[in-house]
């Protein structure tokens, strides 16, 4: 046709091209470029793009439109990232592949179901009818900090992220930008300036040569020449700190991606693990916020939590460290019991 019409020839990029391969939207694909800028792995998306197609044929061939689209790419991008297929499972793809979102198109790969579900079995009802929120239980748990009904209805959908705002503005604009009401800009005030004017007269009409008052963490010493000096008070030893701990021996739980650090499942949670619980192979650690999901990072032995090493709602990078766990020892097999297999 373009022959036929005389028409000059148009240039396409290969990337464009392939979406009669990968089948992806372009609006998804934009997602997926920020998403992967986020990750400092921009340069990995022709892997992700040939992920998405295999991901989307083993959940049973959803529609790539909001939301799964953005739930499909997803765990594209973790198993490209993390190298290892559905080692780390949004919490979204995790309800779709229980049925809450809906019956898939098409069947479901029976593995992926094992690995990410385990003996947990799908739901065969409708959906909404294992609702049991309600919006006057939100409406409780997020108190004075929701104004009206969209703030109450922004909590639910996103606790975490919603109760840091509504907290913030709760505050205020000024005091949240300027920290008015910040300890460490109280404590580091500087002396008035009108007192060290006072202090420069009595030390001139004086025979004093020089003298150093100190108020707060602020120090200001006045010399006969009468120029004031002021410099930080001298810092107090610091107290002896105990040695360190040998890790040695631990595993250390790393972020597979760069997020958000959370401890619990919401803001009125209690967290997943404490230091000196004992955790087991697919346990849940955490759950970092990442590509508008809920990732849950889960125990790769078992063990018991020694060191939590990442504040709560702190930002990670990759590569982080979370958690160092020390692993069980295997008990030893009884001489009884080698005897009897002899």
């Amino acid at each position: 046709m373009r022959e036929k019409g005389g028409h000059k020839r148009g240039v396409t990029s290969l990337t464009h091209m392939q979406v009669y391969s990968h089948q992806v939207p372009g609006g998804m694909i934009s997602n997926l470029e920020s998403q992967l800028a986020e990750q400092n792995a921009a340069d990995r998306l022709p892997e992700v793009l040939e992920e998405i197609p295999v991901v989307r044929a083993e959940v049973g061939y959803p529609p790539l439109v909001t939301p799964m689209s953005q739930i499909v790419g997803t765990q594209a991008v973790l198993n490209v990232l993390s190298g290892k297929r559905w080692q780390v499972v949004p919490d979204e793809m995790k309800s779709y592949l229980r049925g809450r979102y809906g019956r898939a198109p098409g069947p479901i790969s029976e593995e992926v179901l094992a690995r990410v579900l385990g003996d947990e079995e799908p739901i065969t009802v409708r959906p909404a009818d294992l609702v049991d929120e309600t919006l006057d239980q939100f409406a409780e748990e997020i108190g004075d900090l929701a104004r009206n009904e969209e703030d109450v209805l922004t909590y639910a959908l996103f606790p975490s992220t919603a109760r840091t705002f509504l907290e913030r503005r709760h505050h205020g604009a000024e005091e949240d930008v300027f920290m008015t009401d910040s300890d460490e800009l109280e404590s580091g005030a500087a002396m008035d300036v009108d007192r060290i004017k006072e202090l420069i007269a009595a030390v001139e009409e004086s025979n004093i040569a020089e003298v150093t008052i100190e108020e707060g963490d602020t120090r200001v010493t006045v010399r006969k020449s009468g120029e004031a000096v002021a410099v930080p008070a001298a810092p107090e030893s610091p107290p002896e700190q105990a040695p360190e701990e040998d890790t040695s021996g631990y595993f250390v739980v790393k972020s597979p991606m760069v997020g958000t650090f959370y401890r619990a499942p919401s803001p009125t949670s209690d967290p997943f693990v404490e230091v000196g619980d004992e955790v087991k192979v697919g346990q849940t650690l955490c759950i970092l916020e990442a590509m508008k999901l809920m990732n849950e990072v889960t125990s790769e032995v078992d063990g018991v939590v020694k060191r939590i090493l990442v504040e709560n709602a702190t930002p990670v990078e990759f590569g982080d460290e979370l958690f160092y766990i020390e692993p069980l020892e295997l008990e030893p097999e009884s001489e009884v019991g080698a005897e009897a297999q002899a």
